[in-house]
């Protein structure tokens, strides 16, 4: 049975676990969904439910002898060089139609699948989900009326902002955030205003039914600008490790990353959840085991996987 790499030589994370894999005896290949339709073959009978998959060194798989796939990162199909414009935009969405299509149906272990990825992609409804299942979340505004940023702002001593979606690190919300001329610029795009919740950044990474959880210091907004963080392991109470499965059962996650703020009173509170989180250098700081977590997720026989999407 062969495990999959959604993502290309040119990502570190993707790069590194196809070599993991191998190592441990596993047969293992990248798919590089940039390689759709130029060098890549896919054929799929939807009546039958069966996929065929070429890979560009002439090796053809059947859907049924992929056991897994990590799906570390989805760069877009590629896009036909033709004279007529309007031909070249068909035959793009042809191309994405079908790839993602595979991305939808293969049926193996999606590590992670398309609803996760989906849910990533609109933020909002990932914190709603996880706010229902009683789980702190902090008070969060988005959208883009200045009128209601402003009051959100006057209610709440510190906060901070940042994409809807994501792309930019997090910043303390000025006085001069909140001028007219600033504001304006809401007529572009939406932010997301939340309370800044005092305390350490605990990431805890969810493989399954395995919870490994690290401290990040840092005294920074965002701690991904600390340059070369110290990091420790962390032990999280039974409570917030069942928190942090329930959070990633209901966002579709078998392996995720979520960040926490811990309160100098002990309280956890959710940030968000990483469908495909960057591991390699929490794990060289805290020494916690992820490669082998996420390896032994991908290699599972089949009667024991569970959350196919």
């Amino acid at each position: 049975m062969t495990v999959l790499i959604l993502g290309g030589t040119d990502d570190e994370h993707a790069v590194y676990m196809l070599e993991a894999l191998r190592d441990r005896g596993a047969d293992a290949e990248l798919l590089d969904s940039r390689w759709f339709p130029g060098d890549l073959r896919l054929a799929n009978e939807p009546a039958r439910g069966t996929w065929t998959l070429r890979l560009p060194d002439g090796r053809a798989l059947d859907g049924e002898q992929v056991r897994s796939v990590y799906w570390r990162c989805y760069n877009g199909v590629g896009q036909p060089v033709l004279p007529d414009p309007e031909q070249a935009y068909i035959a793009g969405n042809d191309a994405r139609s079908l790839f993602e299509s595979l991305l939808i149906r293969l049926p193996v272990r999606w590590v992670n699948g398309w609803r996760g990825f989906q849910l990533h992609q609109t933020k909002p409804v990932a914190l709603d989900i996880v706010a229902a299942l009683g789980v702190p979340v902090p008070d969060t505004l988005l959208g883009n009326d200045p009128e209601a940023i402003r009051a959100f702002v006057a209610a709440h001593p510190r906060c901070i902002f940042k994409p809807v979606q994501g792309g930019v690190h997090t910043r303390r919300v000025t006085p001069a955030h909140l001028t007219d001329d600033n504001l304006k610029n809401l007529a572009c795009a939406p932010v997301t205003i939340q309370e800044e919740v005092p305390g350490t950044n605990i990431r805890a990474f969810v493989a399954g039914r395995r919870v490994l959880a690290c401290e990040v210091h840092s005294d920074a907004p965002d701690f991904r600008d600390t340059e070369d963080p110290r990091i420790t392991p962390h032990e999280l109470p039974a409570e917030v490790r069942r928190h942090c499965l329930d959070a990633a059962k209901a966002l579709d996650l078998l392996w995720t990353g979520i960040d926490l703020r811990r309160t100098p009173e002990g309280r956890y509170v959710f940030l968000e959840a990483n469908p495909s989180p960057m591991f390699l250098g929490f794990e060289s700081r805290s020494g916690l085991p992820l490669t082998a977590a996420l390896a032994d997720l991908l290699t599972e026989a089949p009667h024991t996987q569970r959350g196919l999407s």
